[in-house]
């Protein structure tokens, strides 16, 4: 990934699918990167950061998105130019399951980051992804329609 040599990136849910790939990118293109990571309760490293070849590449920093003050303590310690907000509970099934523990990580941790950031009165430049699931079904034609009728 070029442009991105020696800047600092912040990359919350860096030991998720999404988050893992793209930190192996940046680093590949001479990032400096960091990654927020929640302390499992068996202290094992995430394997996905095994799995590329990346654990000791990054610098993690425990924190919990339900935790503002451990967001505005990683925000110190990575001084990022640039953040991605990946961390999100994105199991379709386990948001209706667990709908309050679903809406507290995506909405609340998401507001914590960008009042961490505001408090800190720092200026990254911060991307969010989304996901297709979080608009359901879309039928954009007539003929859909009929097939998914069916």
């Amino acid at each position: 990934m070029s442009g991105f040599e020696d800047r600092r990136i912040l990359i919350t849910g860096i030991s998720g699918f999404v988050g893992s790939h793209l930190a192996k990118k940046l680093l590949n293109g001479g990032a400096e990167v960091y990654g927020i990571i929640r302390r499992r309760a068996d202290w094992s490293n995430p394997q996905n950061l095994i799995d590329r070849g990346i654990k000791d590449d990054v610098m993690l920093i425990e924190g919990e998105l339900l935790d503002i003050s451990s967001i505005a303590r990683a925000l110190d310690i990575s001084q990022p130019e640039i953040v991605f907000h990946l961390a999100a509970q994105s199991f379709v099934p386990q948001s209706f399951l667990n709908p309050v523990e679903t809406m507290q990580i995506n909405c609340i941790g998401t507001l914590n980051l960008l009042e961490a950031v505001r408090i800190k009165n720092i200026d990254p430049v911060i991307v969010f992804a989304g996901s297709s699931e979080e608009y359901g079904l879309v039928i954009s034609s007539e003929k859909q329609y009929e097939t998914i009728k069916k």
